[in-house]
């Protein structure tokens, strides 16, 4: 049985200084079936220009491709687009994966057809340090946060089946709504449980200094593109009393009411 071919999707954005280590720790994977693209994503740095020219040239299985800036979902679907995978990985250009992350999602995607998306346990490094456990699962666990971060292992079948990333989102949270329409489809995100992702922390991050002064307005998109779904959700929620992140039951009645009242006029 042939092996699935992998195709790495890596934006890059003036980061071209970590392609080298990034590169250097993807050869390490411990599956070999995989085909790397780069997407410039409209970089002026002189120095990441110069790197991208140079893996450009030297071949080695990895293609470089060039665009106007239009931040990460442009980036990952121009990426994806000329992907010739069965399986997406996205990649930051400053973040890796464990060696064993390719073969453990592979085993996890084989196994569960119903597994549209692998992630796993993850560690920050750099200018902050901490381990996140998302919790993958359904659509119900992405109602009021992303339980997956955006490098993750997507079938590409599923990534197409959505549209790909939302490419008016270029302030953060492109990957929680991407994951929202993934589980409205009835997909599940599996979560490996270990640490096989490490997320760099840097001054210059999009989540830093688009996405947190942002998050109101940014929220606001996301719950005004899926008011019928949040609605149903709630409904659901509600009346089966199902357990989310809050510890009090009464708070269910209060979110419930607030976006009710927020949507009905517009949307009803």
């Amino acid at each position: 049985m042939q092996e699935p071919l992998i195709s790495v999707v890596i934006p890059c954005y003036n980061d071209g200084r970590y392609l080298p280590e990034t590169l250097e720790r993807l050869s390490k994977q411990t599956y070999s079936n995989f085909e790397i693209i780069i997407v410039n994503d409209g970089s002026t740095d002189a120095e990441t220009l110069k790197i991208l020219d140079q893996l450009a040239s030297q071949g080695d299985g990895i293609q470089v491709l060039h665009k106007k800036n239009g931040r990460m979902s442009s980036a990952r679907n121009h990426g994806a687009a000329a992907a010739k995978g069965e399986i997406l990985v996205a990649l930051d250009a400053d973040d890796y994966f464990d060696p064993q992350f390719f073969k453990k999602g592979l085993e996890i995607l084989t196994h569960n057809p119903n597994a549209a998306v692998v992630t796993s346990h993850l560690k920050m490094f750099g200018e902050n340090t901490a381990v996140s456990k998302p919790r993958g699962g359904d659509q119900y666990n992405f109602l009021f946060s992303s339980e997956c971060p955006a490098c993750a292992m997507v079938r590409k079948s599923c990534w197409d089946a959505v549209g790909g990333y939302d490419e008016a989102m270029t302030l953060g949270y492109e990957d929680w709504e991407f994951y929202i329409r993934i589980t409205q489809k009835g997909w599940t995100v599996a979560v490996i449980p270990e640490i096989l992702f490490y997320y760099r922390q840097t001054q210059k991050s999009t989540h830093r200094n688009s996405t947190i002064p942002n998050r109101e307005k940014i929220i606001q998109y996301i719950v005004e593109k899926h008011a019928s779904w949040y609605l149903s959700c709630l409904v659901k929620l509600i009346a089966d009393k199902q357990v989310l992140y809050t510890e009090r039951r009464t708070a269910y009645a209060t979110i419930f009411k607030l976006l009710a009242d927020r949507l009905k006029g517009k949307y009803q």
